[in-house]
């Protein structure tokens, strides 16, 4: 298993947020969040939707970047080159496969926070006995499931559901962000 490098960069939830980082590349780095930091519904009905049109990616490009960075950390926040022009946004399979190949480096615990925040993360908790024992959550990504009205998720064991979850489901959000190099030192 490949050892991540860990950076702090802003405050959610009053804690500082933990980064793993997962590439550099000439003047920009990308970063994951190393827990699960809260739990959403990507969108609030089981209708046919894509990312570009998901609640969640407004929230996560909005009030979640906001909330949770200065306006000087802000600045060191590049748009992403997605399909989407994000600041902040969830990991695609393909991304997950390539920066994060072993299972074991994709699990995340969920911040105490963002179980307090979710009754499904809180039922997660208290009644799989799997998670009592690894202390891992399932996670949203932004790749489109086999189904219809689903997203691809991260299990607490690190495998990837390619049929996904209904996107009105709350799951685990770990974000993903690049800061720029040259602004971030």
């Amino acid at each position: 298993m490949k050892n991540y490098q860990t950076i702090t960069f802003g405050t959610y939830a009053g804690k500082p947020v933990e980064w793993l980082v997962l590439h550099e590349e000439r003047e920009k780095m990308l970063v994951l969040s190393k827990y699960i930091l809260d739990a959403k519904r990507m969108f609030p009905d089981c209708i046919y939707i894509d990312w570009e049109r998901s609640t969640l990616r407004k929230w996560l490009n909005h009030d979640f970047f906001q909330l949770t960075f200065s306006p000087e950390e802000q600045q060191k926040i590049v748009t992403g080159n997605l399909a989407s022009q994000d600041k902040l946004f969830l990991l695609s399979e393909e991304e997950i496969n390539s920066y994060l190949p072993d299972l074991s480096s994709r699990t995340a615990p969920a911040e105490p926070n963002a179980v307090g925040y979710s009754q499904d993360l809180k039922d997660f908790v208290n009644l799989l006995p799997f998670y009592q024992e690894r202390k891992n959550c399932w996670w949203w990504l932004r790749s489109n499931g086999d189904e219809p009205n689903t997203f691809c998720i991260v299990w607490s064991d690190g495998s990837v559901s390619g049929t996904g979850h209904y996107a009105n489901y709350e799951r685990g959000i770990r974000p993903a962000m690049y800061l720029n190099l040259k602004l971030s030192k």
